[in-house]
């Protein structure tokens, strides 16, 4: 859902920062790694895959409209 939101108002750049996205897709990679490591049942393989794709999406979204904010921004100043 925060992704929808995001897509909606184009505001992700304010809402979250790059640290935080990274921390947490930090920490989703660790814990898929987990389960490969010790041969975790595969759902919760499967679990941690879809985390670590919904993270990425995240932190493109995140770099998609901080560039597109930065831009209007730019265009802004000289008009």
């Amino acid at each position: 859902s925060q992704i929808y939101v995001a897509c909606r108002n184009g505001r992700v750049d304010q809402a979250l920062s790059l640290g935080f996205l990274l921390c947490w897709i930090a920490g989703d990679l660790t814990n898929f790694i987990g389960c490969y490591l010790t041969n975790q049942l595969p759902i919760q393989i499967v679990t941690a895959i879809f985390y670590v794709n919904m993270d990425i999406i995240m932190i493109s979204q995140f770099v998609y409209y901080k560039l597109k904010n930065q831009k209007m921004t730019k265009c802004k100043v000289f008009q």
